[in-house]
């Protein structure tokens, strides 16, 4: 599923003003690409009630040539083939542990780091389940482009956590009981495929 044509269009045309601001070193030049960006906050800003200068402020924390950031996400199950999931401060809705890889982190490190600051349990990466491109997914549109690494984590130590500093619950679900899902991070039918492909005990990694 591909992004609504707009965004996808705002989205290459951002890609396009940070690359030229990265390489270009001709004053008109950026100043072109700095009036792209402008257009570009501007397009987004208004129609869904953001400040114009926050989302500018936002966009400028990503330098250098535009590439996917990478997202990390945890599938543990407990006996009764339930997930775990916890629920976000920021929106008040459910999903998978995880979050943004840090700068150091391999994929599986920051899951596993995910896992303890969300939960307060301690894991291991067992197995890559997926490897997804959230633009072929149903979620809403959202900057930056983003791709979405699932981990199937085994529990090793800890103690499950009600309340973090980024979660305000977290709890045991089955695959058709599934609370509100925050679908920026996470959707329903990713959920299904990927409890179906642990089930199955099938070890390729899904990909796209």
């Amino acid at each position: 599923m591909r992004s609504p044509p707009l965004h996808a269009f705002i989205e290459q045309v951002l890609a396009t003003a940070q690359a030229g601001l990265t390489y270009s070193r001709d004053p008109f030049d950026i100043q072109r690409f700095e009036a792209l960006r402008a257009a570009c906050v501007a397009l987004l800003a208004e129609p869904n009630g953001l400040d114009p200068a926050a989302l500018a402020g936002w966009i400028r924390l990503d330098a250098g040539y535009p590439t996917p950031k990478l997202d990390v996400r945890a599938m543990m199950r407990d006996e009764h083939d339930r997930l775990l999931l916890v629920r976000e401060k920021s929106d008040g809705l459910w999903t998978l542990p995880g979050g943004w890889c840090d700068i150091g982190d391999s994929p599986a490190d920051a899951v596993v780091r995910e896992v303890r600051e969300e939960t307060g349990l301690e894991c291991e990466a067992v197995q890559l389940l997926a490897l997804f491109d959230k633009l072929k997914h149903p979620h809403p549109p959202q900057l930056p482009h983003a791709h979405k690494a699932f981990f199937h984590c085994r529990i090793i130590a800890g103690a499950l956590q009600e309340e973090t500093d980024e979660t305000s619950a977290a709890g045991w679900f089955a695959i058709d009981a599934l609370p509100p899902l925050s679908r920026h991070r996470v959707v329903a039918e990713q959920l299904v495929r990927l409890h179906a492909h642990l089930l199955a005990g099938r070890p390729e990694t899904l990909f796209d």
